[in-house]
């Protein structure tokens, strides 16, 4: 059954640069997941591919060191992009937190547990999106320090390098956790949108997903549209 969210008159959400931003880091992150997390079962893993083991690990090696490079250089490039370009200054204004989302969530919990009869408007990006978004500059600021440091061990004290091991692994394991609980369920397995979001791959978002999930963002972009363009006077449009 075709969900009402991806029927109607589409709108842009994600950019071209902010999807391809998207896959590079959706893609990295995913095999720093598959590598890292086989070293923790390493013994029984090398075993189960037998005489294979060995060379496996030294391919896993290689994939875990150049996939924290592209996420490392997709993180630089991302902070160039918000920093340097109109769209990314626009997309980082919008994450920014603001006293409005603290009051977004109560009402928000009010509302689904029933002491309110209506939903908060919502913004461009809701709290969760912000909280989600920000949380992935703490945690790969973590991530990739302590990740430079196990690969540059020779320069590091056993305690050091101990105590990145920790961070790394135990950053690793909330940031996976958070991906696959939080993102990927909110995100793609929500049911008016499942089986999937489509938004990351073509950019656009329905108007009436836009309507439901993002009102306020709604009513603005409308309001926007509606506006006579700059020097268009009321007899220009006639």
């Amino acid at each position: 059954m075709k969900s009402e969210h991806n029927s109607g008159r589409k709108i842009v959400r994600m950019t071209k640069s902010q999807r391809i931003q998207h896959v590079i880091l959706f893609v990295s992150t995913t095999l720093l997941v598959l590598t890292g997390f086989m070293l923790q079962a390493d013994m029984w893993l090398i075993e189960l591919f037998g005489d294979y083991g060995e060379i496996v690990f030294d391919i896993r090696s290689w994939l875990h060191r150049a996939s924290g490079v592209i996420v490392s250089a997709v993180c630089v490039y991302h902070l160039i992009y918000v920093i340097t370009t109109k769209e990314g200054k626009s997309w980082v204004s919008d994450m920014l937190p603001r006293i409005r989302d603290a009051v977004d969530a109560y009402q928000n919990v009010m509302f689904m547990i029933g002491f309110r009869k209506q939903k908060p408007k919502l913004d461009r990006f809701m709290y969760l999106e912000k909280l989600e978004y920000w949380s992935v500059y703490f945690g790969m600021t973590i991530v990739i320090i302590t990740g430079i440091m196990m690969w540059t061990e020779y320069l590091w004290p056993k305690f050091y390098l101990e105590v990145a091991n920790a961070l790394h692994l135990g950053e690793a394991v909330l940031a996976t956790l958070a991906i696959i609980v939080g993102h990927i369920f909110s995100v793609h397995y929500n049911p008016h949108v499942y089986p999937m979001n489509r938004t990351f791959i073509d950019g656009m978002i329905s108007e009436e997903m836009m309507k439901d999930e993002h009102e306020l963002w709604y009513e603005r972009e409308m309001k926007k549209s509606d506006e006579p363009a700059a020097g268009t006077s009321d007899n220009d449009k006639h």
